[in-house]
């Protein structure tokens, strides 16, 4: 539960920022090559690492590719970066802000420069990317946006803040936290939310990336452990991955990916069994095996069969790192592998 993320994140942020202090590229790779649908790409070892070295990761965006460069943006002080050309070694750039933007304190009052769990998607000809801000403890949250016409590893990155796109001042609301951008064909969806009121979805306007509609509750509720949403489309149905458990506790992390599929973006969402993420319902997919403990935050690499979670990393004290998992889809299915 972010409500829990407190000495842990602390310490996390210390880690990120100890290792960090963003090759031009002005439109996405239009197709990353992937395996098919219905393939299992790849079963790994599940204590061998694809994703090398000791570049700390806590809830990764959706990995971008733009020109030779895969970006991922995480949980950190103003939004860390890291750049690889192989999804394998990954390198540090150039953080999103150099300072806070003057309308967040409006919203989230004694908010500070460590912003949480963003997500980054093409669309509107720009890069868009949702980033969350709240304190610990608290449902009084935000989630902002700044866009870019192009990512660069270095410092050349122009990032222009748009402002709030959604907020909360209450458990009783959904957690403005945690976005998860869906980009399918002409329309654009976010997911978003952390415990309380449990997981949203609001439709977005693509020439402002501001929503537009209501909201509606598609998973969790009354204050139990649901957060980290990644919705996807795979053929006609949408899927809906969420985090249950508690994160940030090193080894003892007891984060585990549960799923649900409906044929709307607003659900219902439905697990194997046909029971409604609003009610209990969802079918594990990714848990821990071995020293991948506490998998969590999914993604999908838009045109592949490729995504990525963070884990805590049992040979390595718990400490948080970045994976790629792969997807595989029978009967309408989907399975996660490392």
């Amino acid at each position: 539960m972010k409500n829990t993320k407190s000495i842990a994140y602390i310490l996390l942020f210390g880690m990120l920022i100890a290792s960090c202090q963003n090759e031009e590229a002005s439109t996405p790779s239009s197709v990353i090559s992937g395996t098919p649908t219905g393939t299992v790409a790849k079963t790994k070892s599940i204590t061998a690492k694809t994703v090398t070295g000791t570049v700390a990761s806590h809830d990764p965006s959706t990995i971008v590719k733009s020109g030779v460069n895969y970006y991922v943006f995480t949980t950190g002080d103003n939004i860390p970066m890291t750049y690889s050309t192989n999804l394998i070694n990954w390198t540090w750039g150039t953080s999103v802000f150099t300072s806070t933007p003057s309308w967040i304190t409006n919203y989230v009052p004694g908010f500070t420069k460590t912003y949480w769990a963003p997500d980054v998607a093409w669309f509107n000809n720009r890069w868009n990317m949702y980033y969350s801000c709240s304190t610990f403890g608290s449902a009084t949250s935000a989630i902002g946006l700044v866009t870019t016409p192009a990512i660069s590893q270095s410092a050349g990155t122009t990032w222009t803040d748009r402002g709030r796109v959604v907020s909360s001042t209450s458990s009783s609301d959904v957690n403005a936290i945690d976005p998860s951008i869906l980009v399918d064909g002409s329309n654009v969806y976010m997911a978003y939310g952390s415990w309380h009121a449990g997981i949203g979805v609001v439709q977005i306007t693509p020439s402002t990336g501001m929503p537009i509609g209501t909201r509606t509750i598609v998973a969790g509720g009354n204050a139990a452990s649901w957060e980290a949403p990644c919705l996807i489309k795979e053929g006609s149905y949408y899927y809906m991955f969420v985090n249950r458990g508690n994160c940030c506790q090193g080894v003892n992390s007891t984060y585990y990916i549960v799923v649900g599929r409906s044929t709307s973006p607003f659900g219902p969402f439905v697990d194997k069994n046909g029971v409604n993420l609003t009610a209990g319902g969802g079918t594990t997919v990714l848990a821990t095996q071995g020293n991948y403990i506490g998998p969590g935050h999914l993604s999908r690499i838009t045109g592949t069969q490729k995504g990525s979670v963070h884990y805590y990393d049992g040979a390595d004290s718990g400490n948080p790192k970045l994976e790629i998992v792969y997807f595989a889809w029978s009967n309408g299915w989907p399975a996660l592998t490392y």
